[in-house]
């Protein structure tokens, strides 16, 4: 039997994005990914580690891992294995499918396939609200995949190549979960560092390198303003020059003197951290695995109205560890 995942979609953006991006996540071929109305399959593929890859990439709703099949017959007999491989006696499960331009009809499909399950394993039972066990089914012209939830995505919007933000990044939490809300929210992601010290660098390499290895690395980059004068200096002067979304981690809990000089003298920045408290800033990077110092922007980079001349060193579009990236800038 060939191996096969089921991504689903999250429903916002445009599923064309995500089919982009599991393609560049996953390093395959334009065309070796299934797309059907509300998910994607990707044939020949180790599943676990697809649903490893993909656990937080923005735009995906669940992964599923399982088999591909061809017909009635062969849905039947591959629900049949993955059930007697997940379930047990008494456990509950949910059967979904997406059913495209086939003669057969979604809830025949759905009858079917709960008999098959239910026969497969004595003492189970259908839990429409909280399954232990969730199976997909994408079944388009009478072939497709069947498979077992193991893995629920971000949601998200899916990266968009028209959508780009720019995140003024300091090292710190902060800096960090803004910039994975922008991930989230489809941006095409540039990391902005006026660069302070070595551990500031590192920290930021540190958020490039856990950013890359979750989202599309194509669609992230790396900006680090470099040279002589004041970390706020080189940051006014590349402000001042500044198109696009910019983005900045500020919330109600750390809004000092250096934050409302951000906010007064460029109010084109966004502050999507405002509304956010300290708790929250941190369950939310906790949900990355990240961790990083509690290292604010506004107190490492205060704006004096002085202008510093600056470099930018770039990296960017690859998957890359901290050493590679601190290699990659100052190379």
């Amino acid at each position: 039997m060939k191996t096969a995942a089921i991504v689903g979609w999250s429903g916002y953006g445009e599923l064309s994005d995500l089919e982009r991006t599991v393609s560049s996540k996953l390093s395959l071929a334009a065309g070796d990914v299934i797309v059907g109305s509300m998910s994607l399959t990707v044939p020949k593929a180790d599943p676990v580690g697809v649903a490893r890859k993909l656990a937080y990439l923005p735009g995906v709703d669940w992964v599923a891992a399982g088999y591909e099949f061809d017909g009635e017959a062969g849905l039947a007999a591959r629900l049949q294995l993955l059930a007697k491989r997940y379930l047990r006696r008494d456990s509950t499960f949910k059967l979904t499918a997406q059913v495209e331009q086939s003669d057969r009809k979604e809830g025949d499909i759905l009858l079917d396939g709960n008999g098959a399950i239910l026969k497969s394993v004595t003492g189970t039972r259908v839990d429409e609200k909280s399954p232990d066990v969730t199976f997909r089914i994408l079944e388009v012209k009478g072939e497709g995949a069947v498979g077992v939830q193991l893995k629920e995505g971000p949601r998200g919007v899916p990266t968009s190549r028209g959508l780009r933000a720019a995140c003024l990044v300091s090292g710190g939490y902060h800096s960090a979960v803004t910039a994975w809300m922008a991930a989230l929210s489809g941006y095409t992601v540039t990391l902005v560092h006026a660069r302070a010290d070595d551990e500031s660098l590192r920290q930021v390499a540190r958020l490039y390198a856990e950013l890359s290895r979750r989202i599309d690395a194509a669609s992230l980059k790396l900006e680090v303003l470099d040279g002589a004068g004041a970390p706020g200096e080189r940051l006014s002067a590349w402000l001042d020059s500044a198109k696009g979304d910019i983005l900045s981690g500020v919330h109600p809990e750390c809004r000092g003197k250096g934050a409302r000089q951000v906010l007064d003298r460029y109010p084109s920045v966004l502050t999507p951290l405002l509304l956010l408290q300290e708790d929250e800033v941190r369950r939310r990077l906790d949900s990355l695995g990240i961790k990083l110092k509690a290292v604010d922007a506004s107190p490492t980079v205060s704006l004096t109205g002085k202008k510093a001349r600056y470099v930018i060193r770039r990296f960017g579009g690859v998957e890359a560890d901290i050493n590679g990236v601190i290699d990659g800038i100052l190379s």
